[in-house]
Order: structure tokens, then sequence, then C-alpha cells
């Protein structure tokens, strides 16, 4: 058994684990649907078509606006910066709130690879380090991910948004904090292992620094602070 898990089994970081669960509000993603386009984008047969695929990072929770969100935040960037060539962007976001990369891809990729993106962003990883998923069971569903969004349209420009770092959130009590931030950090080096053979581009995780009322899930500031990490991130490639 690796540290991570064996921290985790201890009676503290149990009872921590289960206290959060009871305490922490519950919080919904905007409601559906959860789709859009930037100014003109809409009206533009050729417009660029952005996907975010993921947890509940994807689909919004903690704000209650849709334009808050993190695809809508990364449409505007592809706008702003040019790399729709002008013709606007259509987005769409496809995912659930608490689903582990397994789940995402076994009932959420059909509908992100029928949208036949431009540029993907997969956003997963939370909810993996919840439960404790192997990093090399969830590097093996990043990679199909990864492989048919691409198979859906060649030249996809993909970017994996890594898994939260954990272990600088400072709404989590130590020692839970430690022992997520463990398994996360495990997560974390197989999506950039995932990134340099797949020759994606990687987006830094969410650090916790500016949270929902929940404490856990990102705030708008918090999805405007991804959507800038995304960007830096297609920049670089």
């Amino acid at each position: 058994m690796s540290r991570a898990p064996a921290i985790l089994l201890s009676p503290v970081v149990l009872a921590q684990a289960r206290r959060l669960r009871r305490e922490v509000p519950h919080l919904d993603p905007p409601p559906p649907p959860w789709t859009g386009a930037t100014v003109g984008g809409a009206l533009q047969p050729e417009a660029r078509r952005l996907v975010v695929l993921g947890d509940s990072t994807a689909v919004g929770t903690g704000v209650e606006r849709a334009e808050d969100a993190l695809a809508p935040r990364v449409a505007a960037i592809l706008a702003d910066t040019g790399i729709d060539d002008g013709r606007g962007v259509v987005w769409t976001a496809v995912g659930e709130h608490g689903a582990t990369a397994d789940r995402i891809r076994g009932a959420h990729l059909g509908d992100a690879v029928a949208e036949r993106p431009h540029v993907a962003v997969i956003a997963a990883g939370w909810n993996d380090a919840m439960h404790l998923r192997s990093p090399r069971a969830y590097a093996g569903d990043l990679r199909e991910m990864v492989r048919e969004l691409r198979d859906a349209r060649h030249g996809c420009r993909i970017v994996l948004l890594a898994p939260p770092r954990f272990g600088a959130f400072p709404g989590l009590p130590q020692p839970l904090r430690r022992a997520l931030g463990r398994a996360s950090e495990g997560l974390v080096r197989a999506a950039a292992r995932v990134a340099r053979e797949e020759r994606t581009a990687l987006a830094r995780g969410f650090d916790g620094a500016s949270t929902a009322a929940d404490g856990f899930h990102p705030d708008a500031a918090g999805y405007a602070a991804l959507a800038d990490g995304i960007r830096r991130a297609l920049r670089s490639r």
C-alpha cells in the first residue's frame, strides 16, 4: 500500500473526511444548457468549436451564472487572442459533478466527440484523488479521451487541466490536506506524463486560493485563474 492511502485510512483523517462531507454546503453547477458562443460565433458557419469535458470543474460548480464558468471564459480567451482566426467560438461544457475520469470517459466522452471540437479541455482528477484511484488507471482514461477527441477532428488542440493541488488548499484541515495532497500529486505526475507522450498542453490545476461558499470549488475568480492557466498552456504549444 502506498503512503497516501495508508495516511487516508488513519482514524483522524477518516473522521475529518466525514466531517467535511457533512459540513460543507452542497453546490450545484449553473443550470443547463451548458452551451453558448462568443460575439458573432453563433452566426458563423465556420466558428471554432470548444468543448470542456470533465467533472464539476467542467460544468461550473461553484458559480451561479454560466458565464462565470470555465468554458465561456476559455472561449473568450480563444476569441481575444485570435486563436479562433476571427471566426468566433461556439462552446459546450460536457460532464458531471462528482465524476471520476473513468466515469467521464464512459458516460460523457461520446457527447464531446460528437461536437468535433477544434479545441478541447479535459478537466478530471478531483474525484480520482478523493477516491484514491491509481495514477495508472487515471492516466489510461486521460489517454483514451485525448485519442478519441483527436480522431474526431484532425488537428484538435487539447489541453489537460491538471488535478487540483489539494496540498495547497487552505480550507482543508491537516492531516487530511496532506493526505489528499499526496494523492493528487501522483495524479498530477500522471497527467504530465500523458501530456508529454500525447503531445498535448498541460495547465496547472486549482490551488484553492479563491473558492466558492463550500470552500472547495472555484468561485468566479478561481475559474478566471484556471482559464488564464489554459491560455498560457495553449501559448506554450
